[in-house]
């Protein structure tokens, strides 16, 4: 992923000169000129900046936009690949304000909200694709709390911010321990989870193993999270509500169309890499960049990992190297049949110590040989 922003600025000058517009490299068309003044923006699923011709790109937003302030400006509308509305709302020079929509793909009601200031207030209220409500999250205050739940057989769990909350969500990225849902479950009191709360992986089969165990306290804090997974403590709560990928939208982010990056694989090498090489006393302001290659079989089990472009010390190198056998799994390549083949990958990544030595691992991106 790269910020797009000041590169946005400066090319829109080019667009509404010429009625063109290029990323960097000459390729990527991420927005467009649209009818009446406004422009037509390309985004994924996670509203990350797109090229409008990528296989990825599932949202189209048309608004206006100030490019002196490099913000999108008055109403605006996003389309899904079939063209449907599922998205209406209000900037005022990239502020939110007023109403918000979200439409189910059948154009039913899927949630709404009021914005004040760029913030929600009062009810932010979601629904069911056929329409029965599902939750009633209320922002008076200064932290949203749920008031109101319905589960899927119409059944009100929580009512005045009191009762039982049992919320499945996808994950929404590459997780390494190949779960596409995990199951948040707990107390809800005074409209914060309150006591013992579990998350499940859940799979395919609908099979639950217990992922995270957690215990709220009288003011909807986290006093206690243990990883089952990974036998750690932890401090930051998983979410218990819907997540709105649309705030991403005004950052202008945008990714290249690959699926190592739109799966989340290559932020997930970040987060490894960073998790495990955390800091080190001795190694202080250093941005250095390094490769490696991991000989692929077709179900994506690296067989061979070698170092290839090393970083500067050796102490690094050393770090480096410990880590590269732990990442169990990489995404295999396909042939054009769309069928996996071994390959031999060549991972690149920054490496960026700040002056108080921890580490960031980041811009990953992963060049295959027989798949373009």
């Amino acid at each position: 992923m790269q910020r797009t922003g000041l590169f946005l600025f400066l090319v829109f000058a080019v667009l509404f000169v010429s009625g063109q517009q290029t990323d960097s490299t000459g390729k990527a068309t991420l927005f467009e000129k649209a009818p009446m003044g406004l422009v037509r923006f390309y985004f994924d699923d996670y509203y990350y900046l797109v090229d409008k011709d990528c296989a990825f790109k599932s949202i189209e937003r048309v608004s206006q936009f100030l490019v002196d302030k490099n913000v999108f400006h008055a109403d605006f509308r996003d389309f899904d690949r079939n063209g449907t509305v599922i998205l209406t709302g209000y900037h005022n020079k990239g502020v939110k304000e007023g109403p918000f929509k979200a439409y189910h793909p059948d154009g039913t009601l899927k949630w709404e909200v009021t914005f004040e200031d760029d913030k929600p207030i009062g009810d932010w209220k979601y629904y069911y694709p056929d329409g029965k409500p599902m939750l009633t999250v209320n922002y008076d205050e200064a932290t949203g709390r749920i008031m109101a739940f319905w589960d899927r057989r119409g059944q009100q769990r929580i009512k005045d911010g009191n009762g039982s909350y049992t919320f499945r969500m996808p994950f929404a990225f590459y997780n390494e321990y190949g779960y596409p849902f995990f199951e948040r479950k707990g107390r809800i009191r005074n409209g914060v989870p309150r006591g013992y709360w579990t998350t499940h992986m859940i799979d395919p089969n609908e099979k639950k193993i217990l992922y995270t165990e957690e215990i709220f306290n009288d003011m909807g804090v986290l006093d206690n999270g243990y990883n089952l997974f990974l036998d750690a403590r932890y401090r930051t709560p998983m979410a218990i509500l819907p997540i709105s990928y649309f705030y991403l939208a005004e950052r202008l982010l945008s990714k290249p169309c690959s699926f190592d990056d739109h799966s989340g694989f290559n932020t997930y090498l970040s987060e490894k890499f960073s998790a495990m090489l955390s800091s080190s006393p001795t190694l202080t302001n250093i941005e250095d960049k390094f490769s490696y290659e991991v000989a692929l079989d077709e179900e994506g089990n690296p067989k061979d990992v070698t170092l290839k472009d090393s970083l500067g010390t050796k102490e690094l190198n050393r770090y480096l190297e410990m880590v590269l056998p732990e990442i169990p799994f990489y995404f295999p390549s396909l042939d054009e049949t769309g069928n996996a083949v071994s390959d031999t990958l060549t991972v690149h990544g920054n490496l960026s110590i700040n002056d108080a030595g921890q580490f960031y691992f980041h811009s990953f991106r992963i060049v295959r040989e027989k798949q373009p």
